[in-house]
């Protein structure tokens, strides 16, 4: 059975869900929505979806999550769905799509609050009015026509080579359960959903490397692993004593963590694991890089903060932009160039390499 709900606006809505997709219809009173209702299902039944005209933007925007979420990652349409929610569908949903009017659309980026929220959201309407070009439902993108919203990322404060040799030394002494994962991210330079999904069998013990073959992350609650970031991600990177005395490390405390969990234990291989063997959430290890980092005496740093400051460190170093790149797993050199350029313009006189600064 359908409900019919009274929105805060004092009009009627009514949604239903047909061969997973979702569908609503509104009107002035409960009537005028059970008629509404009535149609849509027989279009529906007859395969026949609301004209492109009638369309509102928030039956494209969910026409467009339902075809399109096979070609994303879990992660990506977890974050399009919370944005559409959160901020489009509150104002925009129900406007009708050949109803939007460039100021209206202009008007609605220029109110949203916070630095990327807009930029966000500008992109995901976008590449939804682009889909609805593509299946000729729109002539043009309303998106080329406003302003996008500008956001230039903040370049990161980076401490001193005296406070990462300082964090190092600490990863290294430190009975923090957290320590061998940041001092293991600050010397490969390694995303931290990629460290999370690391197994043992992808450890190369002999040659002091690690394969990158997947990415892992929790989304709404459950633990889902997929292909790295891109087709450049999924690669091997060699690390040097340091970073394999924070493998061997890290060895000796999954190994303690086993016998105290006994058969409580989830042997998934996995590196860098909770208590008992099951995957690390994010903010936990957020928390632990927050306590390392104050611990040490080092200005607080992020867990993308480390790969920055291991990427800027390499550069200021000599090596080229094409073996960092190689090594952070970017698409291209242009990528690691265009985020990275201060690194190769800041003036450090830096003539070694990454483990070099490290032994002073």
């Amino acid at each position: 059975m359908v409900s019919i709900r009274k929105r805060h606006d004092g009009r009627y809505e009514a949604r239903i869900r047909y061969q997973g997709r979702r569908f609503s219809v509104c009107g002035r009173t409960e009537d005028e929505v059970r008629r509404k209702l009535a149609e849509l299902e027989r279009r529906l039944v007859l395969d026949q979806p609301p004209p492109p005209g009638r369309l509102t933007i928030g039956q494209l925007v969910e026409r467009w999550l339902e075809t399109e979420q096979r070609r994303w990652k879990p992660r990506t349409l977890a974050n399009y769905r919370n944005l559409y929610r959160r901020h489009v569908e509150p104002e925009l949903g129900r406007v009708p799509l050949a109803k939007l009017a460039p100021d209206r659309l202009q008007r609605f980026l220029d109110r949203l609050p916070g630095e990327r929220t807009p930029s966000h959201v500008y992109r995901l309407l976008h590449r939804c009015f682009r889909w609805a070009e593509a299946m000729g439902w729109l002539s043009t993108n309303p998106c080329d026509r406003v302003r996008p919203p500008g956001y230039t990322p903040r370049r990161p404060v980076l401490p001193d080579l005296d406070a990462v040799r300082r964090l190092v030394q600490h990863c290294l002494d430190s009975a923090d359960t957290g320590a061998p994962l940041v001092g293991f991210l600050l010397v490969t330079g390694c995303r931290l959903c990629e460290a999370l999904a690391l197994r043992w069998s992808d450890v190369d013990w002999s040659t002091g490397t690690v394969r990158i073959e997947r990415s892992g992350q929790h989304v709404a609650g459950a633990w889902v692993e997929s292909a790295p970031k891109t087709a450049a991600g999924r690669r091997v990177v060699a690390i040097g004593p340091t970073g394999l005395a924070f493998l061997r490390k890290q060895r000796t405390l999954v190994a303690e963590r086993r016998l105290r969990a006994g058969p409580t234990w989830r042997d998934l291989d996995l590196v860098f694991c909770g208590t008992h063997g099951q995957p690390l959430q994010q903010r936990t290890v957020v928390s632990a890089l927050d306590r390392i980092c104050r611990e040490a005496g080092v200005p607080r740093l992020t867990p993308h903060g480390l790969r920055h400051l291991h990427a800027s460190m390499l550069l200021s170093a000599g090596v080229s932009i094409t073996d960092v790149s190689q090594r952070l797993g970017h698409a291209s050199s242009a990528i690691t160039l265009q985020v990275y350029s201060h690194a190769l313009s800041d003036g450090r006189a830096v003539a070694e390499r990454f483990e070099r600064l490290l032994g002073g």
